[in-house]
C-alpha cells in the first residue's frame, strides 16, 4: 500500500483529502507548529514554495502562531534564551543568532522588543568616557531566529534605549519601524512633570526622524519603560501609566493602567491575538488579566480573567508540592506561608490564555534561580515550566515569542 506520504508528494495540493484547498492552505496549514511545517515542506514542490517562500502565507503564520510555537524570550548569562512548556518546543536550533552570541558578552546586550517573530536587542560597547567603561547601547539589533536574517542600525545619540518595535506583516510585510521614546523632566510652576517625544526609524528610509508628537505627564518618570506592539500601536509601561504611539499615522497619548499600582502589587504589559493590549496584575492574594476595549487607545480596560493564588494551590498540589512537604499542602494556612516565603510575579501572557508566572524566594541569594510556572486562565490548570532560569543582574525583562516564518524587509539594493 502506497504510503499517505507518497500520495502527498505526487498531488501537490494533497487533493486525495477531503478538504479544500483554500481551507488547508488559509486555515489549517498556518495555525500548525513551526516543526511540523518545515516538515511538510518535502510533501511536494508547490508546498516547498508555500511555505518556503509565499510572504502572504508567512504573513498568515506569523498572526495565526500555534501553541507548540510559542513561549517567551529573555536574555540569560549565555546570550538570548528561549523558553517554552513542556512538549511544546520552540523549534529554534540555536536560539542566540551567532553574531551575537559570539561576539558580544550578555551583559553587553539587552531586549528591547518582540513583534510578530521579530527581535530587537541594544548592543552595547564600552564607553571609555565613563569611569568602568560602561557599555554604551549605541547599536539596535534587529533580527529574525527563524530565519537568521538580520539587520545593525545605528541607535540614536542617547545613552538610554526605550525602543519599540512596530511590525505588521499582515499590513505591512515589507516594512517594520523602530520608535525611540526620549523623555526630559522639567518643572512647571513648581510642579515635577515628564516630557516625552518620539525618534522614528524606517527600514524603508533607514534614517531617524523625529516626531512633532509631545507628550506632558505629571510625573518624574524614572524606570526604563519596555514596550509592546499591539493594534499598530506601541506602549510603553511607565509604571504607573501607558505613554502610547502609533508610527502610522503620527499620534501620541498617555493612558492609565486598569487599576493604580501600590507598592505590594506587580503588572505587566502584553498582547491577546496579536492586537489587543492586556495587563496582568498581581496582588498580594490574586492575579487579574485586563483587555483594551473599544480601540487601542481608548484607555478603557476590562477584566477577563481573575483568579486567587490559594484557588490555583489547592487545584494543582502535585505543582506546589514542589515548594514545601507535600502533606502540608492539606492546611488551610499553606497558602499564606507560601505567598510569605515566595514572591510571584507575572512574566508574559501568550497570544492565548496561558500566564507565565515566575517565583522566586523573598529572601534572595547570590546565585538565586527563579522558578516559572504556566497557568491556563481558562481551566486553572498549572504547569511547571522550569526549575531555575537564570536572568542577567538588572536584566529581568521578558516577551512572548513565537516562531514566524516572515523574513526581515529587505533594504533597498538586496535581491
Amino acid at each position: 500500500m502506497e504510503s499517505r506520504s507518497n500520495k502527498l508528494r505526487g498531488h501537490g495540493a494533497a487533493p486525495s483529502s477531503s478538504v479544500p484547498y483554500d481551507v488547508l492552505r488559509f486555515n489549517i496549514l498556518p495555525r500548525l507548529s513551526f516543526k511540523s511545517l518545515t516538515r511538510f515542506k518535502s510533501v511536494s514542490k508547490s508546498w516547498h514554495a508555500l511555505i518556503s517562500g509565499d510572504p502572504l502565507f508567512a504573513a498568515d503564520q506569523s498572526l495565526h502562531p500555534s501553541p507548540a510555537s510559542s513561549g517567551f524570550v529573555y536574555i540569560a548569562s549565555s546570550g538570548v534564551e528561549f523558553l517554552s512548556p513542556p512538549d511544546t518546543p520552540i523549534g529554534v536550533s540555536h536560539p542566540s543568532y551567532p553574531l551575537l552570541s559570539t561576539c558580544f558578552p550578555s551583559h553587553h546586550l539587552k531586549l528591547l522588543a518582540s513583534t510578530n517573530g521579530l527581535l530587537c536587542c541594544g548592543v552595547g560597547v564600552p564607553d571609555f568616557s565613563h569611569d568602568g567603561a560602561f557599555p554604551n547601547f549605541n547599536l539596535l539589533y534587529v533580527f529574525s531566529p527563524v530565519t537568521k536574517e538580520a539587520h545593525f542600525i545605528p541607535a540614536t545619540k542617547y545613552r538610554r534605549l526605550f525602543v519599540g518595535l512596530a511590525f505588521d506583516p499582515s499590513n505591512s510585510p515589507r516594512r517594520y519601524t523602530l520608535v525611540c521614546l526620549r523623555r526630559r523632566h522639567v518643572v512647571i510652576e513648581g510642579y515635577p512633570k515628564t516630557w516625552f517625544q518620539f525618534h522614528v526609524f524606517s527600514s524603508d528610509t533607514r534614517r531617524w526622524m523625529i516626531s512633532n508628537q509631545r507628550v506632558l505627564v505629571d510625573d518624574l518618570m524614572s524606570c526604563e519603560p519596555p514596550a509592546v506592539f499591539a493594534g499598530g500601536v506601541l506602549y510603553w509601561d511607565c509604571l504607573h501609566y501607558l505613554i502610547w504611539f502609533d508610527p502610522s499615522k503620527n499620534l501620541a497619548g498617555w493612558m492609565p493602567l486598569p487599576e493604580k499600582p501600590s507598592s505590594a502589587s506587580q503588572h505587566q504589559i502584553g498582547v491577546w491575538e496579536g492586537r489587543v493590549l492586556t495587563c496582568t496584575q498581581t496582588w498580594k492574594d490574586e492575579v487579574e488579566v485586563f483587555v483594551m476595549a473599544n480601540g487601542s487607545s481608548s484607555g478603557n480596560w476590562v477584566r477577563r480573567h481573575r483568579a486567587r493564588f490559594e484557588t490555583m494551590v489547592t487545584r494543582n498540589p502535585e505543582v506546589f508540592a514542589r515548594f514545601c512537604h507535600p502533606m502540608r499542602l492539606r492546611s488551610k494556612s499553606f497558602c499564606k506561608r507560601l505567598l510569605s516565603r515566595w514572591f510571584l510575579r507575572p512574566l508574559a501572557l501568550d497570544g492565548g490564555d496561558k500566564l507565565y508566572l515566575g517565583v522566586r524566594p523573598k529572601v534572595l541569594k547570590s546565585k538565586a534561580k527563579e522558578r516559572v510556572l504556566c497557568y491556563e486562565l481558562r481551566t486553572g490548570e498549572m504547569t511547571w515550566i522550569s526549575d531555575g532560569v537564570r536572568f542577567m543582574p538588572s536584566e529581568e525583562r521578558v516577551f512572548c515569542y513565537h516562531n514566524s516564518m516572515v523574513g526581515l524587509p529587505r533594504r533597498t539594493g538586496q535581491r
